[in-house]
């Protein structure tokens, strides 16, 4: 085992000396001679472990004679810890490949691949911080989704994105979603529910985009995500009333309904109508059901997703689906 150990510490500390490098090559041929149940021709396990007892020596005789006489045993120890922290390791490398976390889908537990923790940030209620919430009662199961605004729905695969548009999390990962579901021709149902804005004008605007003409909703949706989030702001931390706002937000707000495609005019009455209202709030009571407890929360096929992971852990979340749909 000694010569196992060693010629992993000793090919790492080669790619920085040449004589390193030599020890690495002895070692080698002893590890494959030992794996066959052959002796090392060159003594390289007992020329290391003369080198390892002199320098001991020179500190302790006590300690050097204790580790002459358990030098295997020690030998055996350093080897079962080098397997167990590989494949500790080769787990996280895996875990985070496919969840975009060291220790498992949604766990916010330190990650070395990821030490901000950037893959499970989501914006909250009271605010844009690391949410916690009990992610096993997350569930579509009983939520009405008819009424929200569907991409491609005569697709029977199904993505359905949380999320809200000043919050910075949703941002980041609308756009991979958004090409996820039209590389994969998957639908894409959007709940938006406004987690830090004093009312729902938002909601209410893209409600009334969709009821006008799905294409351009999806167009609005997308300059909405896009657009200078300070001017969101007017929009939804005050009065929705449109005369209440400041006539360069009046104007930055048709211009966005306009360069959607939609009737800037028929859309921002019908965002004022009490019955738009009454409609959104229905909206936001069928979200609530699903126990999501900030932005983005991503749901494909059983599987949940808090936070903004990356594309890789999205395509292959939903590429499973697709296996186990037609399986």
């Amino acid at each position: 085992m000694f010569c196992i150990v060693s010629f992993i510490v000793l090919s790492i500390l080669g790619i920085f000396s040449a004589s390193n490098r030599s020890l690495a090559k002895e070692a080698l041929d002893c590890v494959l001679r030992r794996v066959t149940f052959r002796p090392c021709t060159t003594g390289f396990d007992e020329k290391m472990k003369a080198k390892i007892l002199g320098v001991v020596i020179m500190r302790s005789e006590t300690l050097a004679r204790l580790l002459n006489k358990y030098f295997e045993a020690l030998a055996w120890a350093f080897f079962t810890l080098l397997l167990a922290s590989s494949i500790i390791f080769a787990r996280g490398l895996y875990l985070f490949y496919v969840t975009g976390s060291c220790n498992g889908l949604n766990q916010a537990a330190f990650c070395v691949f990821d030490p901000s923790g950037a893959n499970n940030q989501v914006s909250t209620f009271a605010g844009c911080l690391n949410g916690e919430g009990d992610i096993s009662k997350l569930t579509l199961e009983g939520v009405n989704l008819s009424d929200f605004p569907t991409l491609q729905p005569e697709s029977a695969y199904r993505v359905v994105l949380i999320g809200c548009y000043t919050c910075d999390y949703t941002r980041k990962v609308y756009d991979s979603v958004l090409t996820l579901v039209r590389r994969y021709h998957t639908q894409l149902v959007f709940l938006h529910y406004p987690v830090n804005e004093k009312n729902d004008f938002l909601s209410r605007l893209g409600y009334c985009a969709y009821q006008q003409n799905p294409e351009g909703y999806w167009r609005l949706n997308e300059e909405l995500i896009h657009s200078d989030k300070a001017m969101l702001s007017e929009l939804t931390n005050g009065p929705s009333l449109l005369s209440t706002l400041k006539p360069e937000t009046n104007r930055f707000l048709e211009a966005l309904v306009s360069e959607a495609g939609l009737d800037a005019g028929r859309v921002l009455t019908c965002a004022n109508d009490p019955a738009t209202e009454a409609a959104v709030q229905r909206q936001m009571n069928e979200i609530v059901k699903t126990n999501f407890y900030g932005t983005p929360t991503l749901f494909i096929g059983d599987q949940v997703f808090v936070g903004p992971k990356p594309y890789r852990v999205y395509a292959i979340a939903l590429k499973g689906l697709f296996f186990w749909l037609r399986s």
